[in-house]
């Protein structure tokens, strides 16, 4: 680990100093060493500001799709706690009546225990350390859950055991309960913009798809053997609308992806750089000619933001 950092305790914060620079944060000095042993001192101070930043800007529209809906006392299960950033904002949503929350990490599960036991995170009943394989069956009941919550999950779950995966998260999902399946980059977009950041990357085959990294982002994957550059949770491969599903496909499900302010209108709305935005028209175009062929829009976007409601029936293949 570099140790080429300080931590200055400063009473209600703390700033870590990396390289001439400072970085306040609120939490603990126990927290931020946890969060450097596990990414790094250069890469943690990305993290700190993850609940204000990704937390709202990905589960904002949510809330407020379920606020006007009436939603109360909703049960949540969150797949892949990672920080513990998602956490914290679901701790703060008053529908929400208890949390349940897990990751195949062992570094991440255990600061977000501390995380809950230190910000006094009432609502979250359990951060759970489960095995990767055991993420085939969770160890919850059939619907047990009114939200069932993914972000930035799916693209990372292994190919030959994605399927039984994402059918659990449908299993312990309630009749009227919604699952979103956010920030997962689509396989089907031409540029890959997850990890990679290269055309086409995603549907070569694995060895010229390293041999392609390597060629054109050589800073990056020059000492990055193969085996690394394919081992199980790198996420280049992105993943499809239909790994967002269950086996059954859309039988029992109800698309509220647009209505409630995710596909399309999110990534209109929330449109940033100078490129995304001169692009928009054209996007605009593509969703609209999805949509005349009966296609959600999402599928000609570069991420997938999606959120389903189980109406009725079983969604998993028997």
């Amino acid at each position: 680990m570099d140790e080429s950092y300080r931590i200055v305790d400063l009473g209600e914060r703390r700033v870590l100093a990396v390289d001439g620079r400072e970085y306040p944060t609120r939490y603990s000095e126990r927290v931020i060493r946890m969060l450097i042993e596990r990414k790094g001192v250069r890469r943690a101070p990305l993290y700190f500001d993850f609940k204000e930043t990704r937390g709202r800007h990905f589960l904002g529209p949510l809330f407020r799709y379920l606020h006007a809906r009436g939603a109360h006392e909703l049960e949540v299960l969150e797949v892949g706690c990672s920080f513990g950033h998602m956490t914290e904002y679901l701790a703060d949503q008053p529908e929400v009546a208890r949390i349940h929350t897990f990751d195949t990490d062992p570094a991440f599960v255990a600061l977000t225990r501390a995380k809950v036991q230190e910000l006094g995170l009432g609502r979250v009943r359990e951060v759970a350390h489960i095995s990767h394989d055991a993420t085939r069956r969770l160890p919850w009941a059939d619907g047990a859950f009114d939200i069932v919550l993914a972000v930035g999950v799916v693209e990372h779950l292994p190919a030959r055991t994605r399927r039984a995966q994402v059918d659990e998260y449908y299993r312990v999902l309630a009749p009227g309960g919604h699952v979103a399946v956010l920030d997962t980059p689509n396989r089907w977009f031409p540029l890959e913009t997850h990890s990679v950041g290269l055309p086409l990357v995603q549907w070569l085959p694995a060895p010229i798809a390293y041999r392609y990294a390597r060629a054109l982002r050589r800073r990056v994957f020059r000492d990055v053997p193969y085996a690394e550059f394919v081992a199980d949770g790198t996420g280049w491969r992105n993943a499809t609308l239909a790994d967002c599903l269950p086996s059954s496909g859309w039988r029992g499900l109800e698309d509220v992806t647009e209505a409630a302010g995710y596909g399309w209108r999110f990534f209109r709305d929330t449109a940033r750089s100078r490129t995304r935005r001169t692009l928009l028209p054209v996007f605009a175009g593509l969703a609209a000619a999805a949509h005349a062929v009966g296609l959600p829009p999402v599928v000609c976007l570069p991420y997938l933001n999606l959120l389903f409601r189980k109406i009725a029936g079983p969604t998993t293949a028997a």
